[in-house]
Parts: C-alpha cells; sequence; structure tokens
C-alpha cells in the first residue's frame, strides 16, 4: 500500500503544480479580454470581438481542466485520509 499512496502523493503534488499554471493562464487571459474589451481604449465597432471570442473560448477549455483536477486533487486527498 505505501507505494501506491506514494503515487498517490506524486499524482496529487503534479495536479497541484497544474492547477497553479492554470489558475495563472486563466488570469492572464481574463486581463486580457477586459483589456481588449475596454470601450475607453478602443472604440465600439473597433472591438477584436473574434479575438476575444477566441480567447473565451480558450478561458473556458482551461476552467474545464481546472475544475477536473480539482476534482481529482479532492478524491487523492480522500483516498490518502
Amino acid at each position: 500500500m505505501s507505494i501506491q499512496n506514494e503515487m498517490r502523493r506524486v499524482k496529487l503534488t503534479n495536479l497541484e503544480h497544474i492547477v497553479r499554471r492554470l489558475r495563472r493562464e486563466i488570469e492572464n487571459l481574463c486581463k486580457t479580454v477586459c483589456i481588449n474589451l475596454d470601450c475607453g481604449l478602443t472604440k465600439p465597432e473597433e472591438l477584436p470581438i473574434e479575438q476575444v471570442d477566441s480567447q473565451w473560448d480558450e478561458i473556458k477549455n482551461k476552467w474545464a481542466g481546472l475544475t477536473i483536477a480539482l476534482s481529482e486533487i479532492a478524491r487523492l486527498k480522500a483516498e490518502l485520509e
């Protein structure tokens, strides 16, 4: 059992790194979207809607990965207790 638990701990550590990376990436994308949608900087008719739409899709994909990683972390922590 100790080898399995050690493998779980390694997987848990890897997932925690993934969560931190995804949170940073999501935060950066959100900042970029906010800048791109700032009508104080850009006229509404000149907003880069196609680019923002693509960025939003990327945020959704990263968010899905984040939620999966967080649920896997919760499962591993429960198994290690």
